[in-house]
């Protein structure tokens, strides 16, 4: 299967066949974050039944192949923040503006209303 074949849920559970159970299990998370909306770290890892593996979700999103598919861009620090080099904190913030999320301080205005 080729990255741009991949468009559902089943599809991404395909392409990630070889993958670790971990790392698949955090690509389907943060596949189902829609437009609009963010999740934490610590959110993804509860949501996968990690709860103490924020760091290791984020170090499996540091690597997502199948970006923007599966929109790791989408997935930010529990404070709303952008973890990572300046550049690249700063290009997924812009990124998530685009998509209507609100921020303030180049942080992530985190509420119900955008949270996953």
């Amino acid at each position: 299967m080729r990255k741009s074949d991949v468009r559902t849920e089943r599809d991404v559970k395909e392409y990630l066949k070889d993958w670790s159970e971990f790392e698949r299990s955090v690509y389907l998370a943060t596949f189902k974050i829609p437009e609009g909306k963010v999740s934490t770290y610590s959110r993804i890892a509860e949501v996968i039944g990690k709860p103490k593996a924020q760091r290791a979700v984020a170090n499996a999103l540091h690597k997502n192949p199948l970006y923007p598919i599966v929109p790791c861009h989408r997935v930010v620090k529990s404070d709303g923040g952008f973890g990572g080099e300046k550049k690249a904190a700063s290009d997924r913030r812009r990124h998530v503006e685009r998509e209507g999320v609100p921020t303030k301080d180049g942080k992530v205005s985190l509420s119900k209303r955008v949270l996953f």
